[in-house]
């Protein structure tokens, strides 16, 4: 969904923090279009708009009065069940002052609290007298509550949040993530909102396979297949190879021999692709989205696993190197002519981590 607060940088080219009071800032023939055919509007999108668009220095319902909102909320006596959440609008106050009249949410009619004569009764004093004394008197509390039954709908909604700079919402997934002050945020080349948009994954306290997998399908929007128990070798430190004279190695317990250890089960591999040219060569090392790859596995796994990426380059654009082109040795440039029926090129697996330790 296109949040009203991407609307306003998108029309006018300045955040919605910036935008000056005043109900021009409403899409041209918002209230006309309300007053024609109030029924056919939903009454939590009409406030979504007022809220992000008309001006206001507060959000709908956190106002200390109702002079500092920019419309007023009220409640349409009716005995009939509501056909819909709006009855009227007007836009026709001398001070400029906008309503908006709904039938259901309120002390009037067949799901208020008050008896069912006392709706009977004001109905009759607008339609027989002209009186409104009394629907006046309720609306003073009919306007705080459905504009507080509004807010309590938007604080609960992510893309309502969006329409504001404050992002109240956002805070509350930030906090989640262990990131809910200024400093946690912006720390890498991920941006924190497609941290709160994956959540559910980076809360779990076991991290499998199929977690990272998605998250990466879903950010880059290329296949993704996790490959693990892939060998490595682990480099002893000098003081634990054997030595001659150490007279504290016993054969077949604390006896290793040669400088590394074989192992298979610190370490996975990502495969990305197949991968046409132009997204094989943002994930090449230097690249932003190699960064960002990077920052996605650390997130999610940490430092405690070592890991490898292997990019898959499709087919249709695994050529021979020629002069005159600028293709980077060993990524993305072959010698001779390469046999079609070997398929996708798996040629590069690279190790982002020790390229970044060694930079």
């Amino acid at each position: 969904m296109r949040s009203a607060y991407n609307e306003i940088e998108h029309t006018s080219g300045i955040k919605p923090d910036a935008v000056v009071a005043g109900p021009a800032d409403l899409p041209e023939g918002f209230w006309g279009r309300l007053t024609e055919n109030p029924y056919a509007h939903d009454l939590f999108r009409v406030l979504r708009w007022i809220d992000a668009r008309a001006g206001a220095r507060k959000p709908l319902g956190r106002a200390s009065t109702p002079r500092d909102e920019p419309v007023r909320m009220r409640q349409t006596p009716s005995m009939a069940f509501a056909p819909s959440t709006l009855s009227a609008a007007s836009c026709d106050d001398p001070d400029g002052i906008r309503e908006l009249s709904i039938y259901s949410f309120g002390l009037f009619g067949p799901n208020g609290p008050l008896p069912l004569h006392l709706t009977e009764y004001a109905r009759g004093r607008i339609h027989h007298h002209g009186d409104d004394t009394l629907t006046a008197f309720a609306d003073v509390f009919h306007h705080r509550l459905i504009l507080l039954f509004y807010r309590a709908w938007a604080d609960a909604q992510s893309t309502v949040s969006l329409d504001h700079a404050g992002q109240q919402f956002s805070r509350y997934l930030a906090s989640l993530l262990h990131m809910g002050t200024d400093g946690q945020q912006g720390r890498d080349s991920i941006p924190d909102h497609a941290k709160y948009y994956m959540a559910g994954h980076l809360l779990r306290q076991t991290r499998n396979p199929e977690g990272l997998q998605l998250i990466l399908h879903t950010y880059f929007a290329v296949p993704v297949q996790i490959r693990e128990f892939i060998p490595q070798w682990i480099h002893l430190e000098q003081d634990q190879q054997l030595m001659l004279g150490d007279a504290e190695a016993a054969l077949g317990r604390s006896t290793l021999l040669g400088m590394a250890v074989r192992d298979a089960q610190h370490k996975f591999r990502i495969e990305l692709g197949p991968l046409r040219i132009e997204s094989y060569m943002q994930l090449l090392p230097g690249a932003r989205q190699a960064r960002q790859l990077l920052d996605w596995v650390r997130q999610y796994v940490g430092l405690e696993y070592e890991w490898d990426v292997l990019l898959v380059l499709d087919q249709r654009d695994v050529h021979g190197l020629a002069l005159g082109q600028s293709t980077p040795l060993g990524l993305s440039s072959w010698l001779g002519l390469r046999d079609p029926l070997r398929g996708d090129a798996r040629d590069v697996v690279l190790n982002l981590e020790q390229r970044i330790r060694a930079a």
